[in-house]
This record gives structure tokens, C-alpha cells and sequence, in this order.
């Protein structure tokens, strides 16, 4: 299980709300596995296309009205998850295999760790 902590707040709503809930939707990801229904494993990754389109759209406006330096290389990492939930999303169509799950999980597993803890950081220290 992953858990929120007060460490990974941002001091704005909106994307802390938004990191929560990818952060709850992880613990659901987690506890899937090849017998789980294809019904709920779509929800799951309608959710991931939503948050990353919706949330990377906010974050990249406030990156480019603040002049951020390291914006092309936040973009890059961001169209990059993207591309790998859509991958995977094939993946499991075509096999719902516990080794296609566990890409999934592995991926959001170093999406929190990594991007949300070090890459949004970096990025909101430059708005205080």
C-alpha cells in the first residue's frame, strides 16, 4: 500500500488533490490480478488517461506562465507516462497476464516515487 504523506504536499489544492488521488487509485491497482474483471481494470485505466491529461495540462500552465525552466524535459516525462499506460492498457487487452499487471504496477510505483516526490518538487519551488 502507498500512502499520501504531509511531505509530498505541494501548498496548491488543486495538484495536491489531484496527487491524492492517483495516490488512492494505486492501492486499487494494487489489488488487481489476472482473475480481476476486465470492466474494472478499464475504469482503472480511464482513470490514469484522465488524471495524466487533465492534471499534466494544469501543471504545464502553471510551468509556462511561470517561465520553468525545465519545462521540455517535465513535458517529456509526462507524455512519456502517457504513452507507457497506453502500451500497457494494449498489453492487458490483448493479455490480462500478471506480468502486464505488474508493468502497470511498477510504473505507478516509480511515477509516485520519483516524478511526484522529486520532478513536481523541483518544479514548485520555483513558484514560492
Amino acid at each position: 500500500m502507498l500512502w499520501w504523506t504531509e511531505e509530498l504536499r505541494t501548498g496548491i489544492d488543486t495538484i495536491d488533490i489531484q496527487h491524492r488521488s492517483i495516490f488512492n487509485k494505486a492501492n486499487e491497482i494494487f489489488d488487481l490480478g489476472s482473475q480481476s474483471k476486465a470492466e474494472d481494470i478499464e475504469k482503472i485505466f480511464i482513470f490514469l488517461m484522465n488524471y495524466a491529461n487533465n492534471h499534466f495540462f494544469e501543471e504545464e500552465v502553471l510551468m509556462i506562465e511561470n517561465s520553468y525552466e525545465d519545462f521540455i524535459n517535465h513535458r517529456r516525462k509526462h507524455n512519456y507516462f502517457i504513452e507507457e499506460i497506453y502500451r500497457i492498457y494494449q498489453n492487458i487487452k490483448e493479455e490480462n497476464s500478471e506480468d502486464n499487471l505488474n508493468e502497470l504496477k511498477v510504473l505507478i510505483i516509480e511515477w509516485l516515487a520519483n516524478h511526484i516526490s522529486g520532478d513536481d518538487k523541483k518544479f514548485i519551488s520555483i513558484l514560492d
